[in-house]
């Protein structure tokens, strides 16, 4: 009886523990909450009798991250890219985690050397897995320097320049990636996942490409984490919790009353 009081307290308390953390990230860019997942155990031998199964407890399986789409929130900033669809931004991440990660957190910088970086200083890379810099001034065909007046992004991620008044310049298209199975990234935190074998390999596209979805600039992805769902599973979970805690507590005294006999 014990063991099965246990598995039950674990169980729940791994579910408190994820449904905690969605919680906690609910306000995160980009952010995929997690269900807990649990399977039933039965015994080897069933009841001859009737043939019912005899339950022994739960056991705990990894968290599985749930990829719908997040709702887009309008900010209005040219480089904030929002994603509707499947597709990942490409992270240079080979310097500190030797290889590319991916993101959902379309929250574009620009530093002072016109490189575009997220808010830890990574680079995001173009199609051609390049890293994407913005130069803040050119020159024109006559040599004359022009500044730079205005960025635009299209659904396509084709990044679009103008210097001065009418010179237009394509800077650079933004590199997206997808997965045979985006549930299998390794997550690296900060809403940052590497590939995996279970994942696949990333096949490199670019928005409006079949199956990656598109770009919508000035818009960035919100969380999927429904907070009053969340707070309805956490209730759940916290009985289970606090019912195979009476379980193990009553366990507890018939075993000392038996040996106190």
């Amino acid at each position: 009886m014990l063991p099965i009081v246990r598995s039950g307290l674990s169980a729940a308390s791994q579910e408190i523990s994820v449904i905690s953390n969605n919680i906690a990230n609910a306000s995160s860019l980009g952010f995929k909450r997690s269900n807990a997942n649990f399977s039933d155990v039965y015994t080897e031998m069933s009841d001859v009798r009737n043939a019912d199964r005899v339950g022994n407890g739960v056991r705990q399986e990894a968290p599985r991250r749930n990829h719908s789409q997040g709702s887009l929130i309008l900010t209005g900033n040219a480089l904030d890219l929002g994603m509707n669809g499947q597709g990942m931004f490409i992270l240079n991440t080979t310097d500190n985690l030797g290889e590319l990660s991916y993101t959902r957190n379309g929250a574009i910088n620009v530093r002072e050397d016109g490189k575009l970086v997220n808010s830890d200083g990574i680079g995001y890379l173009d199609i051609n897995a390049q890293e994407i810099n913005l130069p803040f001034q050119i020159l024109n065909a006559e040599g004359n320097e022009q500044s730079l007046s205005e960025v635009k992004v299209t659904p396509e991620g084709f990044i679009r320049a103008t210097y001065g008044i009418d010179n237009y310049v394509t800077i650079a298209q933004v590199g997206l990636a997808r997965f045979a199975d985006e549930t299998q990234l390794k997550s690296r935190g900060d809403n940052i996942f590497t590939a995996t074998p279970e994942s696949g390999v990333a096949t490199v596209g670019a928005g409006k490409d079949f199956g990656f979805g598109k770009i919508k600039a000035g818009t960035l992805e919100a969380s999927n984490t429904d907070i009053t769902a969340e707070l309805t599973l956490l209730l759940r979970a916290q009985q289970a919790f606090n019912g195979s805690a009476k379980m193990m507590q009553a366990d507890a005294d018939v075993t000392r009353r038996l040996m106190d006999t």
